[in-house]
């Protein structure tokens, strides 16, 4: 067998030219010879009893070759391989073909390749967050409000009440010298819904005139409150001074930094009726209460420990954030070359994971692919972009962990294994029970264990705390960089 290798260097494959000897060709074809004849019957033999120049006579070298192609074409892969010493990440693909003499064409995908340069000079300042004693007052102002008292009155309502409605409302556009602009219209979402009678009641009336539904709720109370901002900044005060069975109607303005940008400059016109007036009052603060709000000795207790509690909240956000953007920095310091079909895995692995969450939803990604209008290939082609820099990402932490010499123990992925069962609860579902014992599962946990402690090793070294790098990488410590993919 004749063999002839190219390096394709920037997407980490080699292609195999590989030209079958004519000993091997015709072995295979005495074997796919017999495979017809069991298949198919021979006049004057029982089946799979017929000599192979029966066969070929009877069905045409043609076929029993063709027959031959597919075991002919693995085994010389596989022979290709072990001869040329290549250790693929994933199968080949046969690219190219050619009949005279019978020679296979393989792109065969290698494994990445990742210089991490000079990740150790890496640094970035960290600042410690600080909780201001406004946010602790605030904290316990929202802590304080759960123990309100509400208490029905008679009276017209006032700023601090609580005022229950019911209450429809449609967003339409500003008029401009009576003519209503036609490009103030919030655009029409491209993602189509499945829609039920009373949305498709909605759709039409918006259709007929030119409004977008907003709500048409019953029951709903609102609190009193100038700062609040539901539905739209303003609306608490258009209840002040209303009562019990009054009617109302109110045109509020969006502001022009609204949070949903399809509603920026237009009004909102609410129909509402007041069904309930209640008065709020607030508990004064003393020891009696912070007890009645958790496990707290005292007010002064509470304070320290809602602190503690908001300092180690914004400790973990501020961390989390330090740590995406050390890794964004490595990673963009680093040379990553991996094969097309990794990037292909991990954009089917987005996709997949989009059906998981889809079927969730009793969807399938078929039926969102249906209602969109979006293709396979299209969806593909979108997700690409994402999933080539998840997978960089991957691939980076991967080579850190190598370079590192990162490890985690068996106790710590048992640990971690345990944690996972009890938050199964008493009675867990005896097949995700097995599931998460499983080997594989036991494999997942030692990855995310490692990469966890290499995003660790990696915000020590950007804040200078980390000790000299080890001098030889372990490569039974850490798994194989495509492991994570």
């Amino acid at each position: 067998m004749k063999i002839e290798k190219e390096n394709l260097e920037e997407t980490c494959e080699v292609k195999l030219t590989v030209e079958v000897d004519p000993e091997q060709i015709e072995a295979a074809k005495r074997i796919a010879a017999r495979k017809i004849a069991q298949k198919h019957n021979v006049p004057g033999f029982r089946k799979g009893k017929a000599p192979y120049e029966i066969v070929l006579r009877t069905f045409g070298d043609g076929a029993v070759l063709e027959e031959a192609l597919d075991d002919l074409g693995q085994k010389a892969y596989e022979q290709a391989l072990k001869e040329s010493e290549i250790d693929p990440v994933a199968p080949g693909a046969l690219i190219d073909f050619k009949k005279d003499p019978i020679t296979f064409i393989y792109n065969v995908p290698l494994r990445p390749e990742i210089d991490l340069g000079e990740y150790r000079n890496v640094r970035l300042g960290f600042t410690e967050p600080e909780i201001t004693d406004q946010a602790l007052e605030d904290t316990m102002e929202r802590l304080r409000e759960t123990q309100a008292i509400l208490e029905p009155v008679e009276r017209p309502a006032q700023l601090s009440d609580v005022v229950t409605v019911d209450v429809s409302g449609v967003a339409k556009p500003i008029a401009i010298e009576g003519e209503v602009v036609a490009d103030s219209q919030p655009e029409a979402s491209t993602e189509a819904q499945p829609e039920s009678a009373e949305e498709k009641t909605e759709t039409e009336a918006e259709e007929k005139t030119g409004d977008e539904f907003l709500m048409d709720d019953k029951g709903v109370d609102v609190l009193l409150d100038a700062k609040l901002n539901w539905p739209v900044p303003g609306f608490a005060d258009k209840l002040v001074g209303i009562t019990i069975d009054e009617e109302r109607h109110v045109e509020i303005p969006f502001p022009d930094d609204y949070d949903n940008e399809s509603f920026r400059g237009q009004i909102g016109h609410f129909d509402l009726k007041c069904t309930a007036i209640k008065s709020r009052t607030l508990p004064e603060w003393d020891d009696e209460l912070a007890k009645s709000l958790g496990d707290y000795e005292s007010l002064a207790d509470m304070r320290t420990k809602v602190r503690q509690a908001l300092v180690d909240v914004a400790n973990k956000r501020q961390l989390d954030e330090y740590s995406k953007s050390v890794i964004d920095i490595m990673v963009a310091g680093s040379k990553v070359k991996f094969p097309p079909v990794l990037l292909s895995n991990e954009v089917h692995d987005m996709m997949r994971d989009l059906d998981m969450r889809l079927r969730e939803q009793r969807m399938t990604l078929d039926d969102y692919m249906r209602m969109t209008g979006i293709t396979h290939d299209k969806m593909h082609e979108e997700f690409e972009p994402p999933a080539r820099e998840r997978l960089r990402r991957s691939l980076v932490l991967g080579k850190i962990i190598e370079a590192e010499k990162i490890e985690v123990t068996d106790d710590a992925i048992k640990d971690r294994i345990e944690v996972m069962l009890i938050s199964l609860g008493e009675n867990p579902d005896k097949k995700l029970k097995e599931l998460i014992k499983s080997e594989n599962m036991r494999r997942s946990v030692r990855y995310d264990l490692l990469t966890e402690k290499a995003v660790q090793r990696a915000v020590a070294i950007a804040k200078g705390e980390a000790a000299s790098a080890p001098e030889t990488a372990s490569l039974e410590s850490a798994p194989s960089a495509v492991e994570s993919v």
